[in-house]
């Protein structure tokens, strides 16, 4: 595995093709906590709709 840095619009990207596909995001989950860190910092008020799943 070789670290590197990409912007958040390629990772979006990569995820968003990822889940269209039926592909898991097991591979990403630090990247995902990250993202989560950066939006909630960043974005943190910003309203989003979603269907949670219990």
């Amino acid at each position: 595995m070789t670290k590197k840095k990409i912007t958040i619009a390629a990772l979006a990207d990569e995820l968003k093709l990822r889940l269209s596909n039926n592909k898991t995001v097991d591979c990403c989950k630090e990247e995902l906590l990250n993202l989560a860190s950066i939006a909630k910092n960043k974005i943190g008020n910003e309203l989003v709709e979603v269907n949670w799943k219990e």
